[in-house]
């Protein structure tokens, strides 16, 4: 909404807040989809426990997140905080939309899954791994793969953090939006590339290395600048 003009920093509504609660709800419908469908393709019994990692992994420690904020702000009588009414309103379409999108999303794959198709011939023995170097391990790839995205995106890290920690509002949404689509990009790449190289060492444990090279170290990277930028906003 900034980027096309719609979002205002010096004049923060409900309205925003509303419609970004109301698209979050209406997408559970998708996630369930998705999920269920990629559980399905490596051959998951439990699909219904599926459907409840889906709906509790990010909304859980989001909820838990802001009953503590809200308290902090109840207990500092501060106009931040939410009415009890708005927290039940929110409560109750979590309850009754998302989580039945949800389920409707997982039951349109049970009811139309025809089975994962292997694009080429698979064995039922893996063949084992040779042993290789210590920089092919996950450790050094991950470091390696997450510094690159990471300096992508540090400059820009800094003027959050001065609207953040600082006096400064935040208004430059179209480079930000930038910088993001040039970390996808960047991202991708490594993490391609990391893949890649893995396979062509006889390495075919790719699943959770991708994942970890393209996303796990450059958040790390981000919440490990935090206490620095922290540390040299109090210092101004």
């Amino acid at each position: 909404m900034a980027l096309v003009g719609v979002f205002y920093p010096y004049k923060r509504g409900a309205l925003y807040t509303t419609a970004l609660l109301v698209i979050y709800a209406l997408t559970f419908g998708v996630a369930g989809y998705t999920s269920t469908s990629f559980y399905c393709q490596l051959e998951g019994t439990n699909w219904v426990k599926n459907l409840v990692w889906t709906g509790c992994l990010f909304c859980v420690p989001l909820a838990l997140t802001f009953c503590f904020l809200n308290s902090v702000a109840v207990s500092y009588s501060s106009t931040a905080a939410l009415p009890f009414g708005t927290i039940m309103l929110i409560v109750l379409m979590w309850t009754l939309v998302t989580s039945t999108l949800l389920v409707l999303g997982g039951i349109a794959v049970k009811n139309s899954s025809t089975g994962f198709q292997f694009p080429c011939r698979t064995t039922k023995n893996p063949r084992e791994i040779p042993v290789l170097p210590w920089y092919h391990s996950t450790i050094p790839q991950m470091v390696m793969t997450g510094l690159l995205p990471f300096n992508a995106i540090y400059i820009e890290f800094y003027y959050i953090f001065e609207s953040v920690w600082g006096q400064k509002i935040y208004t430059i949404y179209r480079i930000l939006f930038i910088v993001f689509i040039l970390l996808l990009i960047v991202t991708a790449i490594v993490t391609v590339a990391s893949t890649y190289f893995q396979l062509a060492t006889e390495d075919h444990k790719w699943w959770w290395r991708s994942f970890l090279c393209g996303g796990l170290f450059k958040n790390v990277d981000i919440y490990m600048s935090c206490p620095l930028e922290v540390v040299h906003f109090w210092r101004i």
